[in-house]
């Protein structure tokens, strides 16, 4: 009886080990690969976080980045809004972009669209000026539905 309880304990020792090990080598997530969807004028200048806002075991973590972009030729800004790899079934993206000072936003997402991948590109002309910034989503993060936000004042001045 011995024996057998001294290989059970082993077996499972070696079990735990071994799970401790796959967690720790697991991948992290990385970001969802940045691409120039606003032109080829446009040239990446920064990328701001979302971060997870409520909801999940991830509060106050970088689930996903407003990648701003800006074109000399046209005195413009640009904006797209994307989550992280391994975000759980991303849905509802959305991201805006306007001149400070001014109350006209460029936005994408916040109507009836239902964006899984990323929201954009939308554009703010902002030669000599800097631009606000917002953007987010909701997901599934573990077992329960989580959101995440990111708003950004006085950005990227030209």
């Amino acid at each position: 009886m011995r024996k057998i309880r001294k290989a059970v304990v082993a077996a499972s020792a070696v079990a735990m080990i071994g799970s401790t090990v796959a967690i720790a080598t697991a991948p992290s997530a990385s970001a969802t690969d940045r691409v120039n969807r606003c032109g080829a004028a446009y040239h990446f200048k920064k990328s701001w976080p979302i971060k997870n806002v409520w909801g999940s075991d991830t509060a106050g973590r970088t689930v996903g980045y407003i990648d701003v972009y800006w074109s000399n030729s046209t005195g413009k800004n640009c904006a797209v809004a994307r989550p992280k790899n391994g975000i759980y079934k991303p849905n509802h993206i959305s991201v805006r972009i306007v001149k400070s000072g001014s109350g006209n936003w460029d936005q994408d997402g916040y109507g009836n669209e239902n964006y899984k991948k990323f929201a954009g590109p939308v554009y703010a002309k902002a030669r000599g000026a800097c631009v606000n910034l917002e953007g987010g989503f909701r997901y599934n993060a573990s077992w329960d539905s989580a959101e995440a936000h990111g708003s950004y004042g006085k950005k990227h001045c030209s």
